[in-house]
C-alpha cells in the first residue's frame, strides 16, 4: 500500500469523529522504556519531551533511555530491552524482528549533517578521500546513513578512500575542534545545540551532501527526501540544501492496544509540546504526515485510532 493509499484509507469513511478521551481518567499503565539516542541529540530530546507529556495527559510512564541511536535501538527492541524506539526509517526498513515491528507514528524529519570546520575543511564530499570521518557512534543510524551516502558517491571504492571511524557524537565534536578528524556525520533536528556550542568556538560549516541523493533513491526508492538547512543555523550565511530522513516511533506487533491508543492521543494532542525548543528545520507530528510511516505499518490499534480521530 503506497503513502498516497495509505492516506485515502485512513481519512476517508467516517468524517471527523474526534473521539477523545476527555472526562475519562485513563487507568495506570505499566512503564514502559523508550530506546532514544546520544545526550545532546534530539532523539534523546524528544524521548525526555514524550516522557513528560505522556505521563501528564496520557497516563503512561515512559522512561527515556540514553543509546547509540537506531540501529542501537532496533536491536533493543528485538531483544525485549525496550519496548518503545526511536529511528530512522531507513534503518527501520533494514531491521527484523521476532515478535514483528510496528509504528506509533512519524514524529519528525531528521537531517543528516556533514560539519567541516571552515577554514581548513573539506569543501563538498568529493574533497572527503584521504581524510578522515566520523559517521557517528557504532549503533547509530547516522553512522548507516552516512555509510550508504559515501558508498553512493563512490568514494568507499576510490584509490584512496576516506578513513572512516566511528565515534560518539561529543567525541567526534571534539576531534573536529582539535583537528583529529576532518568531517563528523551527524543526523538530527537543528540546530543541533552542542553543534551550535561547537560553532560559537570555531568557525564550522555543513556540506551539501544532496548531489548522492539522485544515486540514493534509485538504490533506496522513498528512503529519502532532499530537504534544506534554514540560513543562520550554524551561522551559515545561507541555506544548505541536506538529506532529509523520517524518524518513526516504533515498538513490538505485541505492544497492548490500549496504550498504543494512549501514545496516538498523545502524539495529536500535545504535539507542539514535543519540538524541542529552538528546533527550527521542518517539523512533522501533523495529522497527515503522523500516520506515513511507511515502510514500517502502523500498530493495529494506532491506525483504529487515527481514523478515530480524524475519519
Amino acid at each position: 500500500m503506497t503513502g498516497l493509499t495509505r492516506r485515502r484509507f485512513l481519512w476517508t469513511g467516517l468524517g471527523i469523529a474526534a473521539v477523545g478521551l476527555a472526562g475519562c481518567a485513563p487507568a495506570p499503565a505499566r512503564a514502559l522504556v523508550l530506546g532514544c539516542g546520544e545526550a545532546g541529540g534530539s532523539y534523546l530530546q524528544f524521548g525526555e519531551l514524550l516522557s513528560a507529556v505522556a505521563r501528564e495527559t496520557g497516563g503512561v510512564e515512559i522512561t527515556a533511555l540514553a543509546t547509540e541511536g537506531s540501529v542501537d535501538n532496533l536491536a533493543l527492541l528485538d531483544a525485549g530491552r525496550v519496548d518503545l524506539a526511536l529511528s530512522l526509517a531507513d534503518s527501520a526498513a533494514a531491521a527484523t524482528t521476532r515478535d514483528g515491528l510496528v509504528a506509533i507514528g512519524r514524529v519528525y524529519q531528521n537531517y543528516l549533517q556533514c560539519i567541516v570546520r571552515a577554514g581548513d575543511g573539506p569543501r563538498s564530499l568529493a574533497d572527503l578521500p584521504g581524510r578522515t570521518v566520523s559517521l557517528g557512534a557504532a549503533g547509530s543510524g547516522a553512522a548507516a546513513t552516512a555509510r550508504r551516502v559515501l558508498d553512493a558517491a563512490g568514494l568507499t571504492s576510490a584509490t584512496v578512500p576516506p578513513l572512516v571511524v566511528e565515534r560518539p557524537f561529543r567525541d567526534a565534536a571534539t576531534d573536529l575542534e582539535s583537528g583529529r578528524i576532518d568531517a563528523l556525520f551527524w543526523s538530527g533536528g537543528v540546530p543541533t545545540p552542542q553543534i551550535a556550542d561547537l560553532a560559537a568556538r570555531t568557525p564550522i560549516a555543513v556540506l551539501d551532501t544532496t548531489p548522492v541523493l539522485p544515486e540514493l533513491l534509485r538504490r533506496y526508492p522513498d528512503a529519502y527526501a532532499a530537504t534544506t538547512i534554514p540560513a543562520g543555523v550554524y551561522g551559515a550565511e545561507s541555506a544548505v540544501p541536506a538529506i532529509g530522513v523520517a524518524n518513526l516511533l516504533l515498538a513490538r506487533a505485541s505492544l497492548g492496544d490500549d496504550l498504543a491508543r494512549r501514545l496516538v492521543d498523545v502524539l495529536i494532542d500535545d504535539a507542539a509540546r514535543l519540538v524541542p525548543p529552538g528546533s527550527l528545520g521542518i517539523q512533522f507530528l501533523t495529522p497527515a504526515s503522523l500516520i506515513d510511516t511507511l515502510p514500517v505499518p502502523l500498530h493495529p490499534a494506532a491506525e483504529r485510532r487515527y481514523r478515530e480521530r480524524y475519519g
